[in-house]
């Protein structure tokens, strides 16, 4: 599944407050660049390391431990015996300078009102978009997006 989210960067900074979030949950974490032309080697994740390197775009490959790492590529983006599966993470500046959409929910959060979809446009500096990919909807699934759309917000607390 892909989840697309729209935030405000820096990006490395998102995706560094995403990883040490979900070090508590995975303290052997290994990360690997997902760019097509990287060698894939995974190895474990250090702090600081995504602000240490070109921020502008990236794509990182996200495994638990060596053990999923190596069935990754037998079993794709599934769930374990866990219940848990491996993450890819991309991120690149939005291309444009603002973004026409129909909200699904009132943007005013008013209660007691029907609310009638219409047009707005979002306008902002230093937009990204940030796709995490997961395996099939499950409550990980819910979890990791919900670390993202966190990690997405610097005044929220970290778990």
């Amino acid at each position: 599944m892909d989840h697309v989210v729209l935030a405000q960067g820096p990006a490395a900074a998102v995706v560094e407050r995403f990883l040490g979030s979900w070090l508590g949950r995975w303290p052997a974490l290994r990360c690997a660049s997902g760019a097509d032309d990287s060698d894939g080697v995974f190895s474990p994740w250090v702090p600081g390391q995504v602000l240490g390197a070109s921020t502008a775009r990236g794509d990182l490959l996200i495994a638990r431990d060596e053990v999923m790492e190596a069935n990754w590529d037998l079993s794709g983006y599934a769930l374990d015996e866990r219940d848990e599966g491996p993450l890819a993470l991309s991120y690149e500046p939005a291309g444009w300078p603002s973004l026409p959409m129909v909200p699904r929910e009132d943007p005013y959060g008013r209660a007691g009102f029907r609310y009638e979809p219409y047009d707005i446009t979002v306008v902002g500096a230093g937009l990204y978009l940030f796709t995490l990919v997961t395996p099939h909807d499950s409550a990980f699934t819910r979890t990791a997006l919900d670390t993202l759309l966190r990690s997405a917000d610097p005044t929220s607390p970290r778990p």
